[in-house]
């Protein structure tokens, strides 16, 4: 029976890091037999600048009409059609593709989860679950998108997320072992202890079977300077159209605007109240399903005593005394700027 293998995310877990690694190294995994897919579930040819994201085509189903069992069946039609047309093309005996939007933690889980199972009962599948430590995967969410389109601060944000139990790595984790089959199922966890940078490239290649693999990539998704994250947010009016504009986020990142190993946008203290208000779930996930991990993260996912939020922490960025007005003039004008130079590209 074919093998495949279907990186489902999570989202800001190391996706992009992961998608970037299988085109780069496209040619040497089809030598050892595993075609990797891209975003638009494509065999990637070696050399060839595939496209790499969010299966598009599984959105507009998931979100278009039709009931549910309709929209599980379109989606089992994508995957299977699509599994069968790489292994005739590439001849290999393994397929592997990568979609961070495949898992949900959202209403649409299982409608995706349905779809899976149908796979399942055509090929030999295994699904690949990488969670993140909840503050961190917060912090990351809230500058690539939220940032854009809420007032509330990083920190308010968070802990508002976390009060209502979010991230819930434990249910995504939960449905799909439940549905699958547990032996289906592989939960990693991004954590400096355990995996982080290389390393996890390193653990994607052991789950894949392959070696000899180029894991010298460029750094990806790195967080710019918290000060201009903060200038972004309070004029998103300004800078952003929605929460995937990433035009202001390539200018920055081109101007080298990152922020300087160990910075961060949460205080200690509100890091420490967004663990423990997910400690529950955080134990259950590490003890379920990364016991052998679990000794060495317990500490930092689910962290002892008590930590004083200071109003300090929660408030939102404001500007220096008397320049507001001349903060706002810079953001108009690079948001004319980003402007002229998308029409610009567009001639």
């Amino acid at each position: 029976m074919q093998k495949v293998v279907v990186h489902i995310g999570a989202p800001k877990a190391a996706s992009t890091s992961i998608q970037s690694f299988l085109r780069q190294n496209a040619g040497r995994l089809r030598e050892q037999g595993i075609c990797p897919l891209d975003k638009f579930l494509a065999p990637i040819e070696p050399g060839d600048s595939a496209r790499m994201g969010p299966q598009m085509r599984s959105e507009e189903i998931l979100v278009g009409a039709g009931s549910a069992a309709e929209k599980t069946a379109s989606l089992a039609d994508l995957y299977c059609s699509a599994i069968g047309t790489a292994t005739r093309a590439s001849g290999c005996d393994r397929i592997v593709f990568s979609a961070e939007n495949l898992a949900r933690l959202s209403a649409e889980r299982d409608i995706v989860i349905a779809a899976f199972q149908q796979v399942a009962r055509r090929f030999d599948l295994q699904v690949v679950f990488y969670a993140r430590r909840p503050d961190v995967w917060l912090e990351s969410c809230w500058k690539q998108w939220t940032l854009k389109v809420s007032r509330a601060s990083p920190a308010q944000w968070s802990l508002e997320c976390a009060e209502q139990g979010i991230p819930d790595f434990l249910g995504e984790a939960r449905a799909w072992s439940t549905s699958l089959g547990r032996e289906r199922l592989f939960v990693r966890v991004l954590d400096p202890a355990v995996l982080w940078g290389g390393a996890v490239l390193e653990d994607f290649a052991d789950l894949l079977g392959a070696g000899d693999l180029d894991r010298d990539l460029p750094s990806e998704n790195r967080m710019l300077h918290p000060a201009l994250l903060r200038f972004f947010h309070r004029h998103a009016d300004l800078l952003f159209h929605g929460p995937h504009d990433g035009r202001l986020f390539h200018w920055a990142e081109s101007a080298r605007l990152f922020a300087k190993p160990g910075q961060r946008l949460l205080s200690a203290a509100v890091r420490h109240r967004v663990l423990t208000l997910l400690s529950e779930n955080s134990r259950a996930l590490l003890m379920e399903f990364c016991p052998k991990a679990a000794p060495a993260l317990m500490g930092s996912w689910c962290p002892s005593g008590t930590a004083t939020v200071t109003a300090s922490d929660l408030g939102p960025s404001k500007p220096v005394r008397g320049l507001a007005l001349m903060e706002r003039l810079a953001a108009r004008g690079l948001s004319q700027s980003l402007r002229l130079q998308g029409w610009r590209s567009k001639r």
